[in-house]
Parts: C-alpha cells; sequence; structure tokens
C-alpha cells in the first residue's frame, strides 16, 4: 500500500506543479476513493480503512493542537 500512497501523492504533486497558478482543492483527497457517476465515493471494500485513516488524521491535529 505504501507504493501505491507514493504514486497517489506524486501524481497529486506533479498536477500541482504543472497548473500552478490555479489553487486545486486536495482536502478530502485520498487513493483510496475513486470517481462514480461524477462524484467521489468510497468504495465499500475500503469504507472501513478510509474511516481510521481520517480518524488517525483528527488524532493527529488534536495532537499538534495541544502541543502549540
Amino acid at each position: 500500500l505504501d507504493g501505491v500512497k507514493f504514486g497517489f501523492d506524486n501524481a497529486v504533486d506533479q498536477v500541482k506543479v504543472l497548473n500552478p497558478t490555479i489553487e486545486l482543492n486536495t482536502e478530502g483527497l485520498i487513493m483510496l476513493k475513486r470517481v462514480e457517476n461524477d462524484q467521489i465515493i468510497i468504495p465499500p471494500e475500503y469504507a472501513k480503512m478510509v474511516e481510521d485513516e481520517e480518524e488517525d488524521d483528527q488524532e493527529d491535529g488534536e495532537k499538534g493542537q495541544e502541543e502549540g
């Protein structure tokens, strides 16, 4: 999964470099989501993984606020 995440993050970074005058909204963008019928969805098989990742991100943010 680390290799996939690296590739995903790398692709996002390249899109940002290729479009420097456009501010891209990447909030909520994660590699486990996909586009279906012009909407970003979480496939059922990845729902638990996404939930766990979002909880980890929230905990990291809360720790940073406590330390800051």
